[in-house]
């Protein structure tokens, strides 16, 4: 008895340790709680029962016991009204996925009335026979100086931002003012090359041009600020030729050479490609700065500018600006490297164009590199990468393509501007209309899509009063009463990259062109626009040389079909002056016989359309059952100018269409095309297919 006695009391003592362990641990849990200004919280999932530590209820501005705990309390008093079924969502859905932990930021509201922000971490536990949760204890944490911080920092960058944005807006305010009046005195000189001019005069004009030049680089410089601060410069990516943008540096500063007796000197290694894939106009802003420092500092002999093409697969070229000037202290030379290591935009003389530059290499995946030592002038030279130009050998102010039958509008509520970009359409040969006003523009878009003579292509101003160009294009290409809508290029004194963020018309835009606006630019232009759209290549025949274009036409034996005399002796005669030989039908029926019977065939055949017993469509379609269009080209050539028309030849098998008059250049570049295909065809299948 005594033994069990003994076994009891010392079971109790064991138990007594153990609740006094427990005591304690409960105690120092309790001090600690008390010490935090973290809250405690338990929640009894099953029953909606919530403990609320001591620090939990101070932290809101309650005493304890002082509100029930339960659930209630909890949507009723401490949670923000906002916040409640937000977070009791998220709680749902954390016990339905049987999730283990959850952390939300939230809202609550202190007794007097302000909002507290809370980072709420909570753990689940005593998972059911579902193994859902049916416990939940969590800590809340006061973070609201946090929320306020990162709400006054937020508000920082937001002010910072619109600074910025101001800043951007007004530098490029000041380009587009500045841009557009040049834009004028550049194409009013370029008009004024075709006048007559003595050598006084042309003396005048070339200095304006050099000047305008001069004042447009300083303009993109000043932009080019604001943008690289920003991020925004975006590389263009068109084909160039590097003379041209030599020959153009070269006159930029004919007249600071001339009067600093200094010349400027060019050494370009003969593995350099002359055409190129890139950003013509960056590369040129580079070489100007650096040229430009060179004259400043270069007090003797000359300037020399190298060319090389460094090693390896890609196209990198590597361009060196090199004076006779006094030269840089290492200590000197060394501050400079550091400044653009760091890319430091301070202002300091040429150092701050040096940044701009030392970006711009960068973008173009090179690098630039400063060589200089006292009384022994400076050596930069900088690389950047290119790509070989599918032009090849063909010059950007060669045509490749007839572009006579190409409709163009020009819509600027500029004169000047307007009659600048007119004539520079014309010289392309490209048939002009004008229009100072975008309802006006709209009109007659609309005029000439009904009366199946439409606008091809529409050059519009950006910057126009009530409308402008990024609007007037939306409205173009959204009319769907328009059967053929036209592409449509953009002109600015904008770059391209700083309209395409701000506007949603901007993706509608076919072709961005920048002011002023060169006959190679346009041209380079118009020729991708004829690339993209088969409608334009149709009526738009490829060129060939002289040489080339004689040769196909003479001799060539071409029928002629045509029911009327006197158009008869027109096309024949025509066709004569090029030794074309000539054999004429007067109906479809004379044709098909002639063609069957022949016993040399017929390079090409000229038919009439409205003819006596058979006409051309009936013609062709029986021609086409025997000989097939890549072999014996029939063109069209009639009066017939109205819409389907130029279809309904093409579906019956002919391979081009003229309209009457017949325009000698436009009847010799069509044959000239048919026959070069023709010829094509033949050496690839010299078989006949009637053998």
């Amino acid at each position: 008895m005594d033994k069990k006695l003994d076994s009891a009391e010392a079971k109790l003592e064991v138990l007594e340790a153990r609740l006094r362990l427990l005591e304690e641990r409960d105690r120092r849990h309790q001090y600690a709680m008390e010490a935090t200004n973290d809250g405690l919280w338990d929640w009894d999932l099953i029953t909606d029962k919530i403990y609320f530590s001591n620090s939990y209820l101070r932290m809101l501005g309650y005493d304890y016991e002082e509100l029930p705990g339960n659930l209630q309390t909890l949507k009723d008093y401490f949670i923000h009204p906002e916040d409640v079924d937000n977070l009791l969502q998220e709680y749902r859905v954390a016990v339905h996925n049987c999730r283990d932990s959850l952390q939300l930021q939230y809202r609550m509201l202190h007794r007097n009335g302000h909002s507290i922000w809370v980072h709420s971490k909570a753990k689940f536990f005593e998972p059911d026979a579902d193994g859902r949760p049916t416990r939940c204890v969590g800590i809340n944490t006061d973070i609201s100086r946090f929320i306020k911080t990162q709400e006054e920092l937020l508000h920082a960058k937001t002010q910072a931002d619109m600074a910025s944005k101001t800043k951007s807006e007004f530098l490029a305010r000041i380009s587009h003012e500045i841009r557009t009046p040049m834009n004028a005195i550049i194409g009013i000189g370029y008009l004024m090359q075709d006048t007559p001019l003595d050598e006084q005069q042309q003396s005048y004009l070339t200095s304006i041009n050099s000047a305008a030049d001069s004042l447009l680089q300083i303009i993109n410089q000043l932009l080019d600020f604001s943008k690289i601060e920003a991020g925004r410069v975006i590389l263009e990516h068109a084909h160039f030729d590097l003379e041209q943008v030599f020959e153009k540096i070269t006159r930029l500063f004919e007249i600071s050479a001339l009067h600093r007796n200094v010349s400027i000197a060019y050494d370009i290694a003969p593995d350099v490609p002359r055409f190129l894939r890139g950003d013509a106009s960056r590369l040129s802003q580079i070489l100007n700065h650096l040229i430009s420092n060179a004259f400043q500092y270069s007090r003797r002999d000359q300037v020399v500018v190298r060319v090389k093409r460094l090693p390896g697969e890609q196209l990198v070229l590597e361009f060196c600006v090199e004076d006779t000037g006094l030269g840089m202290t290492a200590e000197k030379l060394s501050h400079v490297k550091e400044r653009l290591l760091k890319g430091s935009q301070e202002t300091g003389g040429s150092t701050c164009g040096l940044g701009i530059c030392n970006h711009l290499i960068q973008l173009m995946q090179g690098d630039m590199r400063i060589e200089s030592a006292p009384n022994r002038g400076c050596k930069v030279s900088f690389s950047a990468n290119f790509e070989p130009s599918r032009l090849g050998e063909k010059t950007l102010v060669n045509q490749p393509r007839e572009l006579s039958n190409i409709r163009v509008l020009i819509v600027d509520d500029n004169t000047i501007a307007r009659t600048i970009i007119a004539s520079t359409a014309r010289s392309l040969r490209l048939q002009v209309d004008e229009a100072d006003k975008p309802l006006e523009a709209m009109d007659k878009i609309r005029q000439a899509d009904n009366l199946g003579q439409p606008y091809h292509l529409v050059l519009l101003d950006y910057r126009m009063p009530t409308i402008n160009g990024l609007q007037l294009t939306g409205m173009i290409k959204k009319d769907r009463s328009l059967r053929c809508k036209p592409q449509v290029f953009l002109i600015s004194a904008y770059h391209r990259d700083e309209i395409s963020s701000t506007d949603p018309n901007a993706i509608l835009v076919d072709e961005f062109l920048s002011k002023p606006v060169s006959e190679s630019r346009l041209f380079e232009a118009i020729s991708q626009a004829v690339n993209r759209e088969q409608r334009l290549q149709e009526i738009s025949p490829l060129l060939v040389g002289d040489e080339d274009r004689a040769a196909l036409l003479a001799s060539a034996r071409v029928l002629v079909v045509e029911d009327n005399l006197v158009n008869q002796q027109v096309i024949c005669g025509i066709l004569k002056k090029k030794q074309v030989v000539t054999v004429l039908a007067a109906n479809g029926l004379e044709a098909v016989n002639a063609v069957t019977e022949a016993s040399e065939p017929f390079d090409a055949i000229l038919m009439d359309l409205e003819m006596p017993i058979m006409d051309g469509i009936e013609a062709t379609c029986q021609i086409r059952r025997q000989w097939p269009a890549q072999l014996l080209p029939i063109i069209a050539v009639t009066a017939q100018a109205m819409r389907g028309d130029r279809e309904r030849c093409l579906e019956a098998g002919m391979n081009g269409y003229l309209s009457k008059p017949v325009n000698p250049e436009q009847l010799y570049n069509t044959l000239v095309e048919v026959l070069r295909a023709r010829r094509d065809q033949r050496a690839a299948s010299p078989q006949n297919p009637t053998d």
